[in-house]
């Protein structure tokens, strides 16, 4: 009896959906490039006003501390001349240099007439040659740094 009931149901749900997503609406999509008549009614709705700043004129003068963020590479270091080979550099060599030197490296790569960007690209690239070349210490840093083919 409960199988009959069941089976009853199931057919009947089954006609609702079949008979519900057959049913259909005649008509046409009004599509004009006319326009319409002007609007009688002006809208009803004003923009909110913007809060006024607070005056900041009068705030005491407070040192900003110059700190490192930890799992970056330090650039506060002292100026020290690039290596000769510091563009031709491979990235074994990059690796076993000292910060400094690694960062003159870095300067001598991305500065140039062609890089007017030079001072903002330092970061970065200093970030990408000590990454990459942990794991292509054959490839050679000017191309890690610049976008060329591993060597």
């Amino acid at each position: 009896m409960k199988t009959h009931v069941r089976v009853t149901a199931a057919a009947l749900i089954l006609m609702g959906l079949a008979t519900g997503c057959q049913q259909t609406t005649e008509g046409s999509v009004a599509m004009t490039t006319e326009p319409g008549p002007p609007l009688t009614s002006s809208p009803t709705r004003t923009a909110p006003s913007l809060p006024s700043l607070p005056d900041l004129t009068n705030l005491p003068n407070i040192p900003i501390p110059d700190i490192q963020i930890p799992g970056l590479p330090n650039t506060n270091l002292p100026e020290v001349p690039a290596p000769a080979n510091a563009t031709t550099m491979t990235c074994g060599e990059y690796n076993d240099l000292d910060d400094a030197t690694k960062l003159a490296v870095i300067r001598a790569i991305v500065s140039g007439d062609d890089n007017p960007r030079a001072a903002d690209d330092e970061m970065v690239a200093l970030i990408m040659a000590d990454m990459m070349c942990q794991f292509m210490p054959d490839s050679v840093v000017n191309d890690v740094v610049l976008g060329g083919l591993p060597g």
